[in-house]
């Protein structure tokens, strides 16, 4: 039995849910497994500061941050990170120790850059797999003490040439997502179960877990639908968010729904999705095939995020809030069009990714101790 750790971090809910997603699968192959808060467990006060630079740099200066990802691709300043994780190691390697760790996983990039310089610090030979949470393969994720990396990217021949990682290494999987209602059960008919009105038009409104994007904007804009619909507005853990959306007066039936373990089938539930395009909402709404209008990503790893699935045809982005209606009201009524991005995702899609990473890693277990 593997004693596996899985190292997330609680900046956005997405790292956590694939982390979840992850040790469920793995747990059914027999292995024992822990998820660790990386930043949470090193210091409260590291995971307060990571996760307030975090969001004042996409809610203030998001231009900021994208320009620090771009500039990434071609100059290695994030290797800054493996510098900070030096001071990190020790504890880090007592949590090792205390979980008897035998294979090591990242959820997130910054925890990936701790875990790289830990094992070269300390000169330890546990097996250590990054699995990406975004659709993007960008060249801040690679370091030689990663054993293994988990995708949705189709392209990492490309990749692999390009940064020289060795494509043994590279396993287009998708991202680790919870299971998914079945596609074959009827829209109307997850509506009904979910309590919601199962004959009208739903759209669904999401910013991820911290519930972070221009909802209220996104309401108003609804506003001018002729059409009466649903709007499921999910405000994950943002409680004031939740308030500012029940104050408002809308034409529309509007649920308002705090973080739930049903966003899948509250997804599926749905008609269309207004995102702003975070990895595992995306690969969420392309499992239960409900296409999307992307409405401001945040620059740099969900601007790739967006360009990945328009290249698929497998959602549209709005450029401007006016161009959102427009969208919506296409995809309600053009039931043609409607099906043809609901076939792109179904092309592109990868809801058993969970199941599949842990099959990979249990393979190259097996094959490094035959080794």
């Amino acid at each position: 039995m593997s004693q596996i750790t899985i190292f997330s971090a609680s900046i956005g809910n997405g790292h956590n849910e694939a982390s979840r997603a992850l040790k469920e699968q793995l747990e059914l192959q027999g292995d024992n497994v822990q998820i660790i808060d990386t930043f949470q467990s090193i210091h409260p006060l590291l995971h307060k500061t990571f996760l307030e630079l975090y969001l004042k740099m996409i809610e203030k200066t998001p231009r900021l941050w994208g320009r620090l990802y771009r500039y990434s691709e071609e100059f290695s300043w994030f290797l800054l990170m493996d510098q900070l994780g030096t001071f990190f190691c020790q504890k880090l390697n007592s949590i090792l120790k205390k979980q008897s760790t035998t294979i090591m996983i990242s959820t997130h990039p910054f925890v990936t850059a701790f875990l790289s310089r830990l094992k070269k610090k300390k000169n330890i030979n546990i097996p250590l797999y990054t699995v990406i949470t975004d659709l993007y393969l960008h060249p801040a994720y690679v370091r030689p003490e990663i054993d293994g990396y988990f995708t949705a990217s189709p392209y990492i021949e490309e990749f692999s040439k390009e940064y020289n990682v060795p494509i043994d290494q590279l396993f287009c999987t998708g991202i680790p997502i919870k299971s998914i209602p079945d596609v074959n059960i009827p829209r109307w008919k997850v509506r009904n179960d979910l309590k919601l009105q199962s004959d009208e038009k739903t759209i669904l409104i999401t910013g991820g877990g911290l519930g972070l994007g221009k909802y209220e904007d996104l309401l108003e804009t609804l506003e001018q639908l002729e059409e009466k619909v649903q709007v499921l507005c999910m405000t994950g853990f943002n409680s004031e968010l939740e308030k500012r959306i029940m104050a408002l007066n809308s034409k529309h039936r509007i649920h308002v729904i705090s973080y739930t373990e049903r966003f899948t089938e509250y997804l599926r539930a749905s008609d269309v999705v207004l995102s702003k395009a975070g990895g595992l909402t995306m690969a969420e709404a392309l499992a239960c095939e409900t296409p999307t209008v992307i409405y401001q990503p945040v620059p740099g790893h969900e601007e790739d995020n967006a360009q990945f699935l328009i290249d698929f045809g497998a959602a549209v982005k709005a450029e401007k809030i006016g161009d959102v209606k427009n969208l919506v009201e296409k995809m309600l009524e053009d039931k043609e069009y409607y099906q043809t991005l609901v076939n792109n995702a179904k092309k592109i899609k990868k809801p058993e990714a969970a199941k599949q990473i842990a099959f990979m890693i249990k393979q190259l277990e097996t094959k490094e101790q035959i080794l």
